[in-house]
Parts: structure tokens; sequence; C-alpha cells
């Protein structure tokens, strides 16, 4: 029995930029480049600041000798 899917994250993400193309683009160009560039000191500042992801590397492939 197959199951519907209750979220298409592809369908949504065609929605979200078809809506924002068209926000963007009934501003001129100035403003267009504001909104685009708005927070990007903090957005730059929470990548430096996010720490690195550790791996887990207890499965460590061993090479047997033949």
């Amino acid at each position: 029995m197959a199951m519907s899917k209750k979220f298409n994250a592809v369908t949504e993400s065609r929605k979200w930029r078809i809506a924002t193309g068209k926000k963007l683009s009934k501003m001129s160009q100035e403003k267009r480049m504001e909104y685009l560039n708005s927070n990007i000191e903090e957005k730059l500042a929470a990548l430096v600041t996010k720490p690195p992801v550790k791996k887990n590397r207890s499965h460590s492939r061993k090479v047997m000798a033949s």
C-alpha cells in the first residue's frame, strides 16, 4: 500500500523560488542589492563561529594483506 507524501520539498522549493523571484523583480537594482546583502555580517559571523562537525572515525577500514 503506497503512502502519499505530506510534504514535497521539490514543490515547496519551486514555490519559494517563484515567490522570491517575483518579490525581487519588483525592486530596483539598488533595493535588490540592499535586500540581498542585509544582515550579511551576521550571516558571515554565524558561519565563522559555527563549530566544525566531528566525524566518528571508530570504524576505520583495515587493509588485509594477501
